[in-house]
């Protein structure tokens, strides 16, 4: 049994509650057994883990809280565009360890089994803590999945008060495929270019974007170019996208982040061009 009950916490990131254990069907007997012969420690009262416990669910169940916002992005299967340089954490009370990002009040869904929010205090929380380009890449995932509605996100998020955050609801789309494309439609969009995301092509394809109706705009991931097939069809792309007379720029991730004046500038240069 102590495997079993070692089993359970760490699939559950290697640090629980023992509340938690006794409601999943675990008996305090059982607990202290597990406790007894090594396969489980106890870190302080109430508290037990295995040795190879995740150090962020550790932090937040010591913490009596839940990892939430940008920190819980991923493990809730949503978009982001960086990693977090903090542990964005949630608990009722005012102690907190002095290296996370403080979240407070009260949950509005009760969350899962395990050290996380749900998606919909996971998405407010974002809305309220990460700049808007962020929050919008993690907030328009989740839309997209159907994990909840433009709607349900706006009544949550009610009057003036919350008139920049529900800017960001409102700037949900449904046509993105990526993080790229939304951080790309937003961008131009936001100097007055009409976009258009995954259209497709006769004799090319889908395309990432096209911009104005005259130009395409191909988004490279991290896997751009991992072999030497991709590198080619990519080329065949750009032919074939000049040929059907629609030039072609491409952009990876640092383009659109880092350097988006260049971007820009360099779109308005091909638009002039083939005006």
């Amino acid at each position: 049994m102590g495997d079993a009950i070692a089993g359970y916490i760490e699939r559950r990131g290697g640090t629980l509650q023992t509340s938690e254990l006794v409601r999943c069907g675990y008996s305090r007997v059982q607990i202290q057994a597990a406790i007894k012969n090594g396969a489980i420690t106890v870190l302080r009262q109430g508290v037990v883990g295995t040795e190879s416990a995740d150090a962020e669910q550790r932090v937040a169940v010591l913490a009596n809280g839940l990892i939430t916002c940008i920190s819980a992005a991923q493990e809730l299967g949503l978009w982001t565009i960086k990693d977090p340089e903090q542990l964005h954490l949630w608990t009722l009370h005012s102690r907190q360890p002095a290296s996370t990002i403080k979240h407070r009040g009260d949950l509005v869904r009760p969350h899962r089994p395990g050290n996380y929010v749900g998606i919909l205090d996971c998405l407010l929380h974002a809305i309220r803590c990460r700049p808007r380009l962020e929050a919008l890449v993690i907030a328009e995932s989740a839309v997209r999945r159907g994990a909840v509605s433009k709607a349900e996100l706006l009544e949550l998020l009610p009057g003036k008060r919350n008139g920049i955050r529900r800017a960001v609801v409102l700037g949900i789309g449904d046509d993105a495929d990526s993080p790229l494309e939304i951080i790309a439609r937003d961008l131009f969009r936001a100097v007055g270019l009409r976009v258009e995301t995954q259209v497709p092509i006769p004799g090319l394809g889908r395309v990432d974007i096209v911009v104005e109706g005259r130009i395409i705009i191909e988004l490279d991931g991290f896997d751009f170019h991992s072999d030497r097939a991709a590198f080619k069809k990519d080329r065949k792309r750009n032919n074939a996208g000049m040929l059907s007379g629609f030039p072609t720029l491409r952009y990876v991730y640092e383009d659109l982040v880092f350097t988006p004046q260049n971007v820009v500038a360099e779109v308005m240069t091909m638009l002039r061009r083939v005006a």
